[in-house]
């Protein structure tokens, strides 16, 4: 999964760090989850291009990319990913051919809390549309069947609210995955001691 998403990257089809993965998107706001599980067990939720939370398979919270932001957990704190300074007197950025390093910076508590408080408005909501799409649309799934009579006739669907969408693992299995997953992780995971999964 890339480091930074841009809001043409289609997670569901470019996201090969996650072997499996499923895409909710509502059809009348545009809006999108993505979420999928790293072969180290790890899971990653991505709410549109901008709301990005990374979980060790502890599912301990270890990155977040939230509101133009990059936070990596360390030592069970999230601390921020920056720039440094230049360190040149005329403010130039000196050396443009050495690699950039990025600086952690931790977060003083109450941003930490934010970002955990958001965290929890994402699982909700995510949490909410996918009882409403069990409820509503999945029952409506345009079905083929076999009548008594042997011939072939399909259930009429309505209009969809949501469109759900899975590869490398079956639709129905992933919906239950992340269903029961979303319920077993709180609304303020513990923060890794590492930001590797």
């Amino acid at each position: 999964m890339a480091r930074e998403t841009h809001d043409r990257e289609d997670l569901l089809l470019e996201g090969v760090n996650l072997p499996e993965r499923a895409r909710l998107l509502h059809r009348a706001s545009g809006r999108e989850w993505v979420i999928g599980w790293r072969t180290g067990g790890g899971a990653a939720f991505y709410d549109g291009p901008d709301r990005v939370y990374q979980f060790n398979a502890d599912n301990q919270l270890r990155r977040v990319y939230l509101d133009g932001s990059k936070l990596a957990a360390e030592g069970g704190r999230l601390c921020e990913l920056r720039r440094p300074e230049p360190t040149n007197p005329d403010g130039s950025a000196g050396d443009r051919t050495q690699k950039v390093k990025l600086v952690w910076q931790p977060i003083d508590s109450a941003i930490q809390r934010n970002v955990l408080e958001q965290w929890a408005e994402t699982r909700q909501q995510l949490l909410t549309a996918l009882e409403l799409f069990r409820e509503r649309d999945l029952p409506n799934v345009t079905i083929a069947s076999t009548a008594p009579d042997g011939s072939n006739s399909s259930l009429s669907t309505q209009p969809s609210i949501y469109s759900w969408e899975s590869v490398g693992i079956d639709a129905f299995e992933m919906l239950d995955r992340t269903s029961g997953w979303l319920v077993s992780i709180t609304d303020n995971p513990e923060i890794a001691a590492q930001p590797n999964a």
